[in-house]
Order: structure tokens, then sequence, then C-alpha cells
């Protein structure tokens, strides 16, 4: 139990270090970019964010991707935890799923 809940404290907090450090990149329009969630590995070494973009999905994806190590250092300031961990920036595609789905479901009732 104690466990699961410094797991998650340490989720929520690498998820608004994260978004913190979006700040601090350069041409880097923080209104395109949305994290939507992180998933950290129980080992806490490894971290998928899971991340929307409003335009040029592309170009932003690369960005991000190059400018790991740097996002790494500026969320190390406030790391309080032993292991830092490695971070995977990844398009979320629930949202567009779930409409889809929705969509399909409404044309089955119809």
């Amino acid at each position: 139990m104690t466990n699961d809940i410094n797991h998650a404290r340490k989720t929520s907090l690498l998820l608004k270090l994260i978004g913190d450090s979006f700040y601090e990149l350069q041409d880097f329009n923080v209104t395109n970019v949305a994290i939507n969630d992180v998933t950290l590995t129980l080992d806490g070494s490894y971290a998928k964010v899971y991340v929307t973009f409003f335009k040029d999905k592309a170009r932003y994806l690369e960005k991000l991707q190059k400018m790991s190590p740097f996002i790494r250092s500026v969320v190390a300031r406030n790391w309080n935890y032993k292991k830092l961990p490695e971070l995977e920036f990844i398009i979320d595609t629930v949202e567009p799923e779930a409409s889809r789905i929705e969509k399909i479901l409404k044309d089955i009732k119809d």
C-alpha cells in the first residue's frame, strides 16, 4: 500500500516537473502541447509520457525527443528520489480512438 502511494506521488511529481520544464525549451510553444498521462515503471527507471499536439505534431514530437536529456536535467533539479527515469514521449491516441469508437457505436445505433 505504501509503495503504491509512493509510486503515485512519483508519477504525479514527474508529470508536473515535465510540464514545468517545457517553459524552458527554446522555440517551443507550450500552448501547442498537452501532457495527458505519465506511466512510470515500478522500479522508477523508465517513464512513458503521453502527449497531444494541436499542430505540427511531427515537428514537436521530434523536438521533445531530441530535448529529452535537457528535460531530464530540468526535472532532476526538483526530483527528490534516487533514480531519475528515462523519458519516452509518445503521441497519445486515446482521444481520437475514443471518438472513432463513439462514432461507430452511434452509426450502429442509428
